[in-house]
């Protein structure tokens, strides 16, 4: 009898925890200008660095949220969301992170990577 309590608390951890691992399975991408010109090598950058990881399958869903038909900022930029692929290691996709944090801009750009549960359409 204390070996299924037992069985029934760690299975019931674990069923805690699962969706947390899943968490942050997505990841929001901003850039643009402060006030002055758009750093466009950084911007031609991390399209790279996004066309290669949905060209792979480590990215899955991508939605871009602008530019978009209607919408066009003056200064220009991206604000969009990554999502890792069904078959996409944790490990694969946290390296496609670690890429998109690599990138530094020039001063007068915002860039923000954040990670998010999942990429929601605007």
């Amino acid at each position: 009898m204390k070996k299924f309590t037992c069985l029934m608390i760690v299975g019931a951890v674990f069923s805690i925890s699962a969706p947390a691992v899943a968490e942050s399975r997505a990841v929001n991408i901003n850039i643009g200008s402060i006030g002055g010109s758009l750093d466009n090598a950084a911007l031609r950058t991390i399209r790279q660095v996004i066309g290669f990881a949905v060209g792979t399958s480590t990215v899955d869903k991508f939605i871009v949220y602008s530019p978009k038909s209607g919408s066009i900022p003056i200064e220009g930029g991206l604000s969009a969301c990554a999502e890792a692929g069904f078959g996409t290691s944790n490990a694969r996709f946290n390296a496609f992170i670690q890429e998109l944090r690599s990138i530094n801009p020039k001063p007068g750009t915002f860039y923000n990577v954040e990670l998010t549960a999942t990429c929601k359409p605007r």
